[in-house]
């Protein structure tokens, strides 16, 4: 609790008009206001050093989701340990017509194969779907894309799977998607081919990089229904 009570102080001043803030609620509250006013970003705001800590949030999540919008994003800060990777996606349907305005959810684990700071997985409930620190929400645009800069997650330690990036969508009227359930990489040292197949059998997208080492661009095209 003292860790998010910092985390709100500090983002008071940070952000314009947030002088008043006294604990999460406010600070949260705030963050809602900002957005919806357009004088902050989602990626401003998830690429914060100072705001990580209420990212397990139920209520913090519940603002980025409501401001969510077709614009690239950023979920990860400067800090962050991994290699800087690009996801570019392109949303289509069965015909493979583009699909706008698809709300996207998108979470994965660290450079250590952690979804949260202190262990691999969240021991609360809905875990690591409703709690890991690194997601993001975000839309598609006219075209069906979108895009967000991330780090390439790992595989959770002791095990044999490979790193991913889960993903869940929604249309215009927030009704279920049904779509690729995890983005992964081809480059990844545990993409063995038994891995792959298992893989592509579940139904999961495997791209290579198209950017440089230093800095990854991986590109989807995801069907959904």
């Amino acid at each position: 609790m003292t860790k998010i009570i910092t985390a709100a102080l500090l983002l008071c001043s940070i952000i314009p008009q947030m002088a008043a803030c006294q604990n999460s609620g406010d600070a949260i509250s705030n963050i809602n206001l900002q957005l919806q006013q357009g004088k902050t970003t989602i990626t401003k705001i998830l690429s914060s050093d100072s705001l990580m800590n209420l990212h397990s949030l139920t209520a913090f999540r519940e603002v980025i989701k409501a401001n969510a919008k077709a614009e690239k994003i950023k979920i990860v800060t400067e800090k962050e340990p991994g290699t800087r990777i690009t996801v570019n996606g392109m949303v289509v349907n069965k015909k493979g017509e583009p699909q706008k305005n698809v709300l996207i959810y998108f979470y994965h684990t660290s450079d250590k194969g952690w979804y949260s700071d202190t262990g691999v997985h969240i021991l609360m409930n809905s875990g690591d779907f409703n709690h890991a620190r690194l997601f993001g929400y975000l839309k598609t645009n006219e075209q069906g894309e979108f895009t967000f800069e991330t780090i390439r997650p790992s595989g959770y330690p002791k095990s044999d799977f490979a790193g991913h990036i889960h993903l869940q969508f929604w249309n215009k009227d927030m009704r279920t998607l049904h779509g690729p359930g995890e983005l992964q990489f081809d480059e990844d040292p545990r993409m063995t081919p038994a891995r792959r197949a298992r893989s592509q059998a579940d139904g999961y997208l495997i791209s290579k990089n198209s950017g440089t080492a230093e800095s990854m661009v991986y590109v989807y095209k995801i069907i959904v229904e």
